[in-house]
């Protein structure tokens, strides 16, 4: 719907009732140490109102210059940031994460790091610097390290400035440059000067609109031996008013859908002869980690639990129930430090500490299998809050984890498995590895490529019971049962329960019941299934002559997508397949005046359904309830089959029964 805002005129005095909000007209700042008068006095961001702060310029300046012995590639940022709210003001703190491998002097250096906080206090802009006491360095893993420091003195209406340097020799892994980032970007410009002896392929991708310019320059550079000169190219990149990439309950990393530019070097080559290959593939990252000896001598990891397995009886059991048995044995005696990684420790030191992160657990496991004459390869991966691993760019830098594909040699069928994943029945993964792409490794080096979107689902099946007394009253008893990856879930879920009372309140509170008993079973194993028990009670709304009741008990049709239009695609956690029964026994002297009517609903492609059926027998009811999905993700341009499929969902799901006393 359109208004024509000229038709209408707002009385003067309601004007002087309406919250002042100073828009000012910008204009871009590159000086830095001098905001202006319309950066210090804006209030609200005009093309993001709701804005917590917003990223008034942003310049990164990309070189390469040649230091001690080498090439090094050194980033210049700057970024200048205007404080809206007080939620903003988290933007004085700043963390920059680098390569720095430790017990090794070849890795990337922090340096230059500066910060100002610029405040208006009595008609006059008062600086606040940032000084030594406010910075620090700690080390994040035994690869990477990080810099973090907060500005000082930040507040609403705070204009904030910061820069700093980073230095790399590692030229042939130009870091990604993100034009967008969490909050809204007035203003933001790259440029990489790249000499001609660099041979870089450049990929801009995303749907925010950036300019790109280039341009020949000369490039000089100081040698040992003297100046060297060359032609350069020069990219330049320039962004205005790029809205905010925020999070999203339906996006595992919103990153990946920023607009950004990627550059890969394929080659060196310097007059004189010098010519170097850098361009790598997926077959050259297989090497490269088959050829680590944190990874790849793992393989064949001696089984740290090899006295304990022999007192397993194993024998007669299928690959998943042998499986299912050698992983409960390692987690009772090695805990998952709550880290992940592609490289592991060795079997004694492993018994020695009792705790490890995933990929020794998993490597750990597959010795277990190898015992036991089952076959398991490494499948790595990038987790999904950490983005999609590329199929152009090929680095061994974007994969962050490991799981297990495990050979059932009976059937000749792959199943999954993540020894760290704790309360995950064998054959499922957590939603976070669900990837659509993993690189399966074996020792021969014929590695492929796996998807593993499909590779397990979940399924939630309810029965509840239920009589409705004259008086208006709800009684009856209810089951749930979680299989496969709802069940890893579900137990994520009650593992971070501190107070099960509490627990079964929320529960009550959320499905508008009172519990009378409640009853988990297989809260605390591995299995395929983890079971609810309760009986409960509820009261109906009534008049003198009718009961109403909504019957779809425990089912939560709200709908999540109720925005005309989205920018992002739709993820969901994995696929599901739920299906509810509900028995109802109606009243004596009361006859069905309503009834919610059956439905079915299907997406274009057929991926996701719903099916509603109710019938009447007597004075019994009997409503069934499908619902299955079989695709993780919903582009855009689906976007509105979704939104009217849940919309239309929740409307049938809220319609109710009525019930009419009989004269």
């Amino acid at each position: 719907m359109s208004v024509n805002v000229s038709s209408f005129k707002i009385p003067l005095i309601l004007l002087a009732l309406i919250p002042s909000m100073e828009v000012v007209a910008l204009d871009v700042n590159k000086k830095f140490g001098k905001p202006t008068d319309e950066e210090m006095s804006m209030t609200v961001y005009a093309p993001d109102p709701d804005a917590d702060a917003v990223k008034l310029y942003s310049n990164t300046d990309v070189q390469f210059d040649f230091m001690v012995d080498d090439f090094w590639v050194v980033y210049r940022v700057k970024e200048r940031v205007k404080v809206l709210k007080p939620e903003g003001a988290s933007a004085a703190d700043v963390t920059i994460v680098f390569y720095d491998p430790q017990g090794s002097s070849n890795g990337d250096r922090i340096s230059g790091v500066k910060g100002s906080a610029y405040n208006l206090e009595d008609g006059k802009v008062v600086r606040s610097k940032l000084t030594g006491d406010l910075k620090s360095k700690e080390r994040v893993d035994k690869y990477y390290s990080q810099v973090k420091f907060s500005i000082p003195n930040v507040k609403v209406g705070t204009v904030i400035e910061y820069e700093f340097q980073r230095q790399s020799p590692y030229i042939y892994t130009i870091s990604d440059w993100d034009a967008q980032c969490e909050m809204p970007v007035f203003f933001t410009e790259y440029t990489i000067t790249i000499p001609e002896w660099f041979n870089f392929s450049t990929e801009m991708r995303g749907r925010a609109t950036v300019v790109a310019s280039r341009k020949d320059d000369t490039y000089k550079v100081v040698l040992p031996d003297g100046l060297l000169t060359c032609t350069s190219t020069v990219h330049h990149f320039e962004g205005r008013e790029l809205p905010a990439v925020k999070d999203d309950d339906y996006v595992w990393c919103v990153e990946d859908f920023m607009t950004k530019v990627e550059h890969d070097l394929r080659s060196i080559s310097i007059s004189g002869g010098y010519y170097k290959n850098f361009q790598s593939t997926w077959e050259d990252v297989d090497k490269m980690l088959m050829g680590d000896e944190d990874f790849g001598k793992y393989f064949n990891m001696d089984n740290p639990l090899a006295k304990e397995q022999a007192d397993l009886k194993l024998d007669g059991l299928t690959a998943r129930e042998k499986t299912e048995k050698l992983r409960d044995l390692l987690l009772a005696y090695y805990t998952w430090d709550q880290s992940y990684g592609l490289y592991s420790i060795s079997p004694r030191k492993l018994q020695k500490e009792g705790t490890a992160n995933s990929c020794t657990l998993n490597f750990a496991l597959m010795s277990m299998l190898r015992d036991a004459g089952i076959t398991a390869c490494p499948v790595v991966l990038s987790r999904r809050t950490k983005g999609r691993l590329p199929y152009a760019h090929a680095s061994v830098a974007a994969l962050n984890t490991m799981v297990l594909a495990v050979a059932d040699a009976a059937d000749s069928t792959v199943f999954y498995v993540d020894a760290a994943a704790k309360g995950y029945p064998v054959g499922t993964l957590t939603a976070n590895e669900l990837v659509d792409r993993g690189r399966m490794l074996n020792k021969a080096g014929n590695a492929s490529w796996v998807d593993l979107r499909n590779c397990c689902d979940g399924k939630f099946i309810t029965s509840a019971k239920a009589t409705i007394t004259p008086d208006g009253m709800l009684q009856g008893s209810y089951n749930a049962v979680y299989h496969g990856v709802a069940a890893g879930h579900y137990r994520d879920i009650y593992r971070d329960v501190t107070d099960s009372v509490a627990y079964v309140e929320h529960f009550a509170t959320s499905n508008n019941v009172e519990i009378d008993s409640f009853e988990l079973t297989g809260i605390d194993s591995n299995s395929d299934e983890v079971k609810e028990d309760l009986t409960f009670s509820r009261s109906l709304n009534t008049d003198d002559e009718h009961i109403y009741l909504n019957p779809f008990l425990f089912i939560d049709a709200t709908n999540p997508f109720k925005a005309e239009t989205r920018d992002l695609p739709v993820e969901f956690m994995y696929n599901a397949m739920n299906r509810h029964t509900i028995q109802l026994t109606l009243p004596e002297g009361y006859v069905v005046e309503e009834l919610p009517s059956s439905f079915t609903l299907v997406m274009p492609n057929e991926d996701m359904n719903a099916r509603l059926r109710v019938r009447q027998s007597g004075n019994t009811l009997v409503i069934n309830y499908n619902f299955s999905r079989k695709t993780l993700l919903y582009d855009t341009d689906n976007y509105s089959y979704l939104r009217d499929f849940w919309a239309t969902a929740e409307l049938k799901l809220g319609e109710m029964i009525v019930l009419k006393k009989q004269p």
